[in-house]
């Protein structure tokens, strides 16, 4: 029997005035118990049930309410076999409904018993329906950064009502002035659409009334490469606070394998005192969409789910087919969290592999990316990625430490994943090189020097404005150390990211090729292939470098422009 029947538990000789008050203080119980229903059990065997109804009647009948509980219980009330699934009790007492010709006017309550008869649990019909019924629970999406408010908005296009919660008052801010405060195609119009209406905003989850929570908070690493978990477990706390009965807790960020298990549900039991599995449910379920493409990606991509037990995992299967085609169910929630690392730690590797290949081949004057195009040419079985300045973004530069950190607690210490992080890191040093190659070469003084970065978002194509883990930003870091004049352009990352970079905010890539010693185009954004590169280089000076990692110009678009010298990866 649930621990939240104890509270409306009663012998059969206790008075109809005691069972009056048990049912009144029924709801206020720490587990709020059914209301308007009393349980008379002799030990632990289930004798029958008393409901406000039935000591009404018997008050107009003129019973006194010092009389036993038992003299106006039902003895035999209808019963359904339990199941974890809301929808087959209901589907079940609707059978039992139709079986006995009965009225559903006449139950107010469903009581679930078990293969043995005895009594697990009891629910009303309107409780078992909200639960089962996804499309009108409250959701809150807890961090509402490039995976959190996306995630929120495509539940708002889909009919969900979503409390939004991040801790960040200025985003906070922002979001209910309708302004995103990162972009990606589309998400701004999304925002004017749902702020303050579908999406309610606010900074904390204080008398929060949700039905799931969705925690999206970041996990970053520090510069040792460990996990910095303070943001998770301040936002777990904070739904441990509000959990009720029921609910869902779904965790979206990337962790270390066994954090759930180990870190996340024993925090919810301890701060809301409630069991998961028991009273309520746990799944993790990784984002795996890609930054610019995440509105996109969040309705095509697989959803990947594992669960704390089976009624976990199918509501969460649930939640996720609003607006997903695929439900991928893993065995449990370990397998769900290695899911995540093994995608991005893989696409670090494959990354590497390229980026070592550019070392190797710059000694021999090889163009990496012309020889990998060659060696992927109709060769399907092995494509090769595309060398670049570095693999940045959030993601890819945490994924692969959490991943090792994962091996090594149960004493394995991977190698590759380090290797490859190792040489991605590599290229900074690499690009920096290019520069100081060039410039001692040409005896031009680091101090008077001109240089300029164009593309400081971590990535180009999709379009993105996020500047964390940019390798674009570590190159410039690098080059401050030696060189005075450098300008840096976007086509996408706000002004106030830029500023906080320390370098020369320039408006666009004419202004910034103008008079430039040396420029970097730093990553792919299909701005730049559009470009006239042949009229921009002939503003720099000469001799002038173009260097040219993402391979959006040929060299021959160069042709005729003198003293301008090109080098890809």
């Amino acid at each position: 029997m649930h621990k939240r029947l104890a509270a409306i538990t009663i012998g059969p000789k206790e008075s109809i005035r005691k069972a009056m008050e048990k049912i009144d203080a029924a709801p206020r119980q720490s587990l709020p118990a059914p209301a308007g229903i009393i349980l008379v059990m002799h030990k632990s065997k289930f004798l029958g049930i008393a409901t406000d109804g039935d000591i009404r009647n018997a008050i107009l009948k003129g019973k006194n309410l010092e009389e036993p509980i038992e003299s106006i219980m039902t003895r035999k009330p209808l019963t359904v076999m339990h199941d974890e699934s809301p929808d087959v009790i209901l589907a079940r007492f609707h059978d039992v409904l139709r079986e006995r010709k009965l009225p559903e006017s006449r139950f107010h309550h469903i009581l679930t018993v078990d293969e043995n008869g005895s009594l697990v649990d009891i629910f009303s019909p309107f409780e078992l329906w909200r639960r089962s019924e996804v499309k009108i629970k409250t959701v809150s999406v807890i961090g509402l950064g490039y995976v959190g408010l996306t995630l929120a908005l495509t539940l708002n296009e889909f009919g969900i009502r979503v409390i939004g919660v991040d801790t960040n008052n200025t985003v906070i801010k922002k979001l209910k002035g309708g302004v995103p405060h990162f972009y990606e195609k589309g998400l701004d119009q999304l925002v004017k659409k749902h702020a303050n209406k579908s999406l309610i905003l606010s900074n904390s989850l204080s008398e929060n009334q949700s039905d799931i929570f969705v925690i999206c908070v970041g996990t970053p690493v520090s510069d040792q490469g460990k996990v910095m978990s303070k943001y998770l477990t301040d936002a777990v706390k904070e739904v441990g606070k509000v959990l009720k009965p029921h609910d869902l807790v779904i965790l979206r960020s990337t962790v270390p394998i066994g954090t759930c298990r180990e870190t996340v549900i024993p925090l919810l039991e301890k701060v809301s005192g409630l069991k998961a599995g028991e009273t309520f449910m746990v799944s993790f379920a990784p984002e795996r969409t890609v930054e610019g493409k995440a509105l996109e990606e969040l309705r095509t991509l697989p959803q990947i789910i594992g669960g704390w037990n089976k009624q976990s995992l199918d509501e969460t299967s649930k939640f996720f087919r609003i607006f997903a085609h695929t439900i991928v169910a893993v065995d449990n929630l370990e397998e769900a969290e290695a899911v995540k690392l093994l995608n991005n730690t893989f696409r670090d590797v494959s990354f590497g592999f390229a980026n070592e290949v550019a070392w190797s081949l710059h000694g021999y004057g090889l163009n990496a990316r012309k020889v990998i195009r060659a060696a992927n040419e109709g060769y399907t079985r092995n494509p090769i990625p595309a060398p670049s300045p570095g693999v940045g973004g959030m993601c890819l530069v945490k994924d692969p430490y959490l991943f090792v950190a994962s091996a090594k607690e149960k004493g394995y210490q991977p190698r590759l994943p380090v290797i490859a992080r190792d040489i991605n890191v590599s290229m900074i040093r690499f690009i920096a090189n290019q520069v100081d190659t060039f410039v001692k070469k040409h005896k031009k003084t680091p101090g008077r020097t001109r240089l300029f970065l164009a593309g400081m978002a971590f990535k180009g194509s999709p379009e993105t404005s996020d500047l964390r883990y940019s390798t674009s930003v570590e190159i410039l870091q690098q080059l401050q150390k030696r060189y005075k004049h450098i300008a840096i352009f976007d086509p996408v990352a706000s002004k106030e990211g830029l500023r906080t970079l320390n370098a020369k905010v320039v408006r666009s890539l004419k202004e910034g090729f103008q008079d430039s010693d040396c420029v970097l185009m730093l990553n792919n954004h299909p701005s730049f292939r559009e470009a006239n590169i042949f009229a921009l280089a002939s503003t720099m000076k000469t001799p002038g470098f173009l260097f040219d990692p993402w391979g959006s110009y040929r060299e021959e678009q160069l042709t005729g422009v003198e003293g301008i010298f090109y080098a890809g990866l």
